[in-house]
């Protein structure tokens, strides 16, 4: 009896470590920033995207973060402060779809905001609206987002 005790013991602990194991590996990965120092500015993505055809205008500003939009809101560029700051403040890089937090998409190929990233800037493609031209709102975003140059690379330049 003794024996079949440590053994119901040890399959309850190894199930348990299991199922820890999955929930973890399939918990969404908000969160982790990635860049570390802020190095484009809301003026850089306006320029930016300005060479796009788009034109972007301040919606918020806070000490973590600058947010511009377009007409139509189908894109939302966020400026964020250095990534000390931006995680302090409790920020998780995640949406809510069916009522679970999940990642942003890659793609528009759901209804959940795609997402880019060039450094400290963070770009959303509103997929619901933008619908079947998804894909070209997000080469546009790309081409817009190869545009941008870090600070240092604007003052070797002026030399």
């Amino acid at each position: 009896m003794r024996s079949l005790s440590f053994h119901l013991l040890v399959a309850t602990l190894a199930a348990t470590a299991i199922v820890g194991a999955a929930l973890f590996a399939l918990a969404p990965r908000g969160g982790g920033l990635p860049y570390v120092k802020a190095t484009f500015t809301p003026g850089d993505a306006k320029r930016a995207f300005a060479s796009e055809g788009v034109t972007l205008v301040v919606r918020s500003r806070s000490v973590v973060m600058t947010t511009l939009g377009n007409q139509g809101d189908v894109l939302e560029v966020d400026a964020f402060a250095d990534r000390r700051t931006v995680e302090r403040s409790g920020f998780r890089d995640v949406t809510i779809a069916n009522g679970r937090r999940v990642p942003f998409a890659r793609d528009c190929s759901s209804s959940v905001p795609a997402e880019r990233w060039r450094g400290n800037l963070r770009v959303l493609v509103d997929c619901a609206r933008v619908g079947a031209a998804g894909p070209t709102w997000l080469r546009r975003v790309e081409r817009a987002l190869n545009r941008l140059q870090p600070v240092s690379a604007r003052r070797s330049s002026m030399r």
